[in-house]
């Protein structure tokens, strides 16, 4: 019990770092964020908060959060709204896609690619006059589950 309290001191206290009033609905997100950890469907938050948020209310407190930079939200490339935590983690992170299963899962570079990368990155800004404000590398891949699965076919 010690646990789910100490989540949810962590939950209040992220709320409060962000000037973002607490509710129980939003400590019910953010408790499902954390236990997750890495992005989820928003199907996935509905039917992980068994009962406790109302899919209206979910996609309010999303958006909410996501305007205060708490949580990102991006779409897979099935057209899935997926959501996970942001501003909490100092890693920048990407995603990898599982085109069969549409899984998600949270990939590091290495930091010298990562370096390199936001060299590139100053670099294609000068060329072209812009300000990148974020970037994303995007895997697409087929899982071991189900490529072990086709396999079986």
């Amino acid at each position: 019990m010690a646990k789910k309290t100490d989540l949810t001191q962590k939950c209040r206290q992220l709320l409060v770092d962000h000037n973002i009033p607490i509710t129980r609905p939003r400590i019910v997100l953010l408790e499902i964020l954390l236990q997750n950890k890495g992005p989820l469907k928003v199907e996935d938050v509905i039917k992980l908060s068994e009962g406790k948020l109302a899919v209206s209310s979910l996609y309010r407190i999303i958006n909410m959060l996501k305007n205060l930079d708490l949580i990102s939200e991006f779409q897979t490339p099935d057209n899935t709204k997926v959501i996970e935590l942001s501003g909490i983690k100092d890693d920048h992170h990407h995603h990898i896609f599982c085109k069969s299963c549409g899984s998600v899962v949270d990939f590091e570079l290495n930091n010298n690619l990562e370096k390199n990368l936001e060299q590139e990155i100053q670099l294609i800004e000068s060329t072209h006059n812009i300000s990148v404000l974020s970037h994303s590398l995007e895997l697409f891949s087929i899982c071991n589950p189900c490529k072990n699965q086709s396999s079986k076919r």
